[in-house]
């Protein structure tokens, strides 16, 4: 088993059709094209680098057509693929490349500088440069390789990549996707959502992401279209809308979701029949009928990186039946068995309503953490089951609602509370464009939310204004008492889930009293 076989069997079913386009420069490659691209990379890798099956060689590239094709050459010569987040720092790669023992970082022009200095402080040992015209640009030796080199064999347990999760809320945590788990996920989507060749799909996630490297395997799998935005970017994905009209927007984050809605051209874009996996964060039923207006078929999933996404919980529906909006679906036994357990006790729930944490274990869940054998056997309890930290809870008929994190559930004065039902309250007051909500100490009541906002309005009067809207839609204990208003929500990846360990810092010396009421942040005393 080598997960690049299905390039080889794309290449060979739909040799001219277009496998890739780069939604930045407008090139594009055919099956057949990005077939023999990835063979010679592979050949040059192996015969002029060094690299040999089984190491894992790093990558800090744009997403462009010449990543993909390192992707899966790496993949055809059995070594494994480890795609770097762009926009993190030099601290965070060296800890990486040091958790990877990667001898081999390929490299970009704008990124060359970081990763020689990688070179001399870490235990890199070589950089390969691509697009920058040198002797070793990697680029120019493709052009003279040949093609036809044999696929290395794989088994199911071997690592195909390494992707690193959490580095900005913490140290990060290698997740390492095999061969098998890889290949299982990609196979489920190809079934559960009907992919197929004809389909054309807007790519939003980055390679250095898992659902990145997941959209390169299952479209691939399907012999179909991807189209890479490079990143997120509200005007290019509307450019790309209107000139590709994809039948599949798969991963789709709601942040991006709001982006795009506010975007000047967002109602003369063709969505009517597109396809749309949201995924990243809670949604909300609200978020998602709005798309259903727009004639999108929008689905609620659920997965994580540990995942491979997969959406564990697929909104799998039969005789007619439609799932609740909001709902991110079913459970799929097919792919992986997934449970709630008490976060306390770990017992398993099995009344319909009561909150718990989305445990799974089965053929999509990554064996764990790269070189991290006490965090990987953190993660996982005596039954084999993974702990997401998500929670959840399901319905009479089976259909379950997440929650968001454990994280995002606080105590407050002897009481749980969700600080998601928070957000959402908040983010469908008209002057709100973004917000998250994080805990803050208080006197009284152990600790009360504290709401990050993004808006327009002055902070003291969006606080004045925010706290009237909360008494009209929460119960008045779980309204924030502290509001800070930001250029922007600190976030774990670009446009992605909110950053706990920033928002905390955020913060971190602020202790409000039943005196302080409601305030907000350019006026609140700090107390030791």
């Amino acid at each position: 088993m080598n997960i690049a076989w299905w390039l080889e069997r794309a290449a060979d079913e739909y040799p001219d059709h277009v496998a890739l386009v780069d939604g930045r420069s407008g090139s594009s490659w055919t099956y057949a094209e990005l077939r023999d691209n990835a063979d010679r990379v592979g050949t040059v890798l192996r015969d002029r680098f060094g690299v040999r099956p089984g190491e894992v060689v790093a990558t800090l590239l744009p997403d462009d057509l010449w990543h993909t094709a390192i992707f899966f050459g790496l993949l055809r010569i059995g070594a494994v693929f480890s795609g770097f987040n762009r926009t993190l720092g030099f601290d965070k790669f060296a800890a990486d490349v040091t958790r990877l023992e990667t001898e081999t970082l390929v490299a970009g022009p704008d990124y060359l500088e970081v990763a020689h200095r990688l070179v001399a402080e870490t235990g890199v040992g070589q950089v390969i440069d691509v697009g920058t015209g040198s002797a070793t640009d990697l680029l120019d030796l493709v052009v003279t390789a040949p093609v036809g080199a044999p696929v290395i064999p794989r088994v199911g347990d071997d690592p195909a990549a390494v992707n690193f999760t959490g580095g900005t809320s913490g140290v990060s945590k290698g997740v390492v996707f095999t061969h098998g788990s890889l290949s299982l996920s990609a196979q489920g989507s190809l079934v559960l959502d009907r992919l197929r060749s004809s389909d054309v799909n807007l790519s939003c996630i980055s390679l250095y992401h898992s659902g990145g490297i997941h959209d390169a395997v299952k479209w691939t799998m399907a012999g179909a279209t991807n189209v890479l935005t490079g990143g997120w970017d509200a005007d290019v994905a509307a450019r790309l809308i209107e000139h590709h009209a994809p039948t599949w927007i798969y991963f789709w984050v709601p942040t991006m979701v709001r982006d795009l809605e506010r975007h000047p051209r967002w109602g003369e874009l063709p969505l009517a029949g597109v396809r749309t996996i949201l995924c990243g964060e809670p949604v909300s039923a609200e978020l998602q009928g709005r798309l259903i207006e727009r004639g999108m078929v929008a689905q609620d999933s659920y997965g994580m990186s540990e995942t491979m996404p997969v959406g564990i919980l697929k909104p799998l529906v039969a005789h007619g039946e439609r799932p609740p909006l909001g709902s991110c679906g079913r459970p799929v036994p097919e792919l992986c068995e997934t449970v709630l357990k008490d976060p306390e006790t770990g017992a398993r729930i099995t009344e319909p309503g009561i909150v718990g944490e989305v445990c799974v274990r089965g053929g999509v869940v990554s064996p764990g953490y790269y070189n991290d054998p006490a965090r990987t056997a953190e993660a996982f309890d005596a039954e084999g089951f993974l702990h997401t930290r998500d929670v959840a809870s399901f319905d009479a008929d089976g259909w379950w609602f997440l929650g968001g994190r454990t994280d995002d559930i606080i105590n407050s004065g002897g009481e749980k509370l969700s600080l998601v039902e928070v957000e959402a309250v908040l983010r469908s007051h008209p002057d709100v464009l973004d917000v998250a909500c994080v805990s803050v100490a208080h006197e009284r009541f152990g600790e009360v939310p504290a709401a990050v906002i993004v808006t327009g309005l002055d902070e003291a009067a969006a606080a004045q204004a925010l706290d009237a809207h909360c008494l009209h839609h929460l119960e008045r204990w779980k309204r924030p008492r502290l509001y800070a208003a930001v250029e922007s929500v600190p976030r774990t990846m670009p446009k992605r889930t909110k950053d706990m360990r920033a928002l905390r810092d955020l913060v971190a010396d602020i202790v409000l009293s039943d005196a302080d009421n409601v305030s907000h942040l350019s006026k609140i005393t700090v107390r030791p």
